[in-house]
């Protein structure tokens, strides 16, 4: 991809994720009938007038095979008085993540404030059954 400094790349089994830059690589030793599934990400920076500079990359869901499946929308927009905003769209429940360089202040999910973890550069929310397979969920990172 032209222009994406960083990737963050997640590896499914063992829960780990990687930055890299386009010429690195990642090198993965299995074991016999043993797999891995990596799912790559384009590291974006929250456009100004963000008072510090934040990367971001939404994962997905990651209790899917098809983790970063699940995302069906991701875009930054500025919050009359919450900031900058990194808004994803999901279809699926589970638990998400997103490699965030900075901790968010918080998060809502259709509009409502969820609890969230943040560790290891992470951020992690549960998605709950929203009742139908059709209809995406909003989450927003609050920056």
């Amino acid at each position: 991809m032209a222009g994406v400094e960083v990737f963050a790349v997640y590896l499914f089994k063992t829960w780990k994720l990687v930055l890299l830059k386009p010429d690195e690589s990642l090198e993965i030793s299995l074991n016999s009938f043993d797999f891995e599934l990596l799912t790559v990400s384009p590291v974006k920076a929250l456009p100004a007038p963000a008072e510090k500079s934040v990367q971001f990359a939404p994962i997905g869901l990651v209790n899917m095979l098809n983790t970063g499946g699940a995302v069906q929308e991701f875009k930054f927009t500025e919050k009359h008085r919450k900031g900058m905003v990194a808004e994803i769209a999901v279809k699926g429940t589970g638990e998400m993540k997103a490699f965030s360089s900075e901790k968010p202040m918080a998060c809502r999910l259709n509009g409502e404030e969820v609890l969230f973890g943040y560790e290891d550069n992470l951020v992690c929310i549960q998605v709950p059954w929203s009742g139908s397979s059709s209809k995406a969920s909003v989450i927003e990172y609050s920056f």
